[in-house]
């Protein structure tokens, strides 16, 4: 049965590469789906339980299935490609845009419509970030430049604001299936520098602007961060 859904995974992401190259024939489209289907890759490897830095491989979708399951509320899986680490995380407050997600140890992820603003428990952990000007470009499917600015913790435990300018592209529409449903949307990158740092957050975006899937970067050391919706 495992070799049969390892199958099936391999061949889902194959196919699912080749048409993420497809973006048109405009040169600078064209150049926006090979870096989105070149970041995105990364995101389905999380999710297939074949991101690096992983001990052994880990089944993603069977996680989610059985955390679907035995949890009730609003659910998202989250995924470091360079610590070994995938959890189901579930939601434990919202105020307005702004949505805390925790794991049974208490580790946690606070999105601002879907856009990472902080973290805890991951060490040099994000405490706040700007990202309300990035997020419209992304949630509305825009190709711009706006502002992030986050805000991390040293190895000292000081607060270091990290302001960063980034560029989105729009790339193409793509669909996928995991965990018994077929998410759909728009990959949006977003190219973002500033004090010697250069990083792309990739997002897919529904039609009606929501973040089903991402991966954003939580800093030097914790890295790229993996989030795919689970449950709304």
């Amino acid at each position: 049965m495992t070799g049969t859904r390892r199958g099936r995974t391999a061949l889902f992401a194959t196919a699912l590469l080749v048409a993420l190259a497809g973006c048109g024939s405009d040169t600078q489209q064209t150049e926006t789906g090979r870096q989105a289907s070149a970041e995105l890759k990364h995101i389905f490897a999380a999710l297939t339980g074949r991101g690096k830095g992983t001990a052994k491989p880990v089944d993603a979708e069977t996680i989610a299935r059985e955390g679907l399951a035995a949890n009730k509320g609003p659910m998202i899986l989250a995924s470091l490609e360079n610590h070994g680490f995938t959890q189901i995380l579930g939601m434990t407050g919202e105020n307005g845009s702004m949505r805390t997600y925790f794991t049974p140890d208490n580790q946690a992820v606070i999105l601002r419509g879907g856009m990472l603003a902080g973290t805890r428990g991951f060490g040099f952990d994000i405490t706040s970030a700007e990202t309300e000007a990035l997020g419209a470009l992304v949630r509305g499917r825009r190709a711009g430049t706006a502002q992030l600015v986050l805000r991390m913790l040293d190895g000292l435990g000081i607060e270091r604001p990290l302001p960063l300018e980034c560029t989105t592209r729009a790339g193409a529409s793509t669909s996928y299936p995991f965990a018994g449903i077929t998410w759909s949307g728009t990959q949006m990158v977003a190219h973002c520098e500033g004090q010697g740092y250069s990083l792309d957050n990739t997002f897919i975006v529904a039609n009606s602007g929501q973040i089903v899937a991402s991966r954003q970067w939580v800093g030097p050391t914790v890295g790229y961060m993996t989030i795919q919706l689970l449950r709304d």
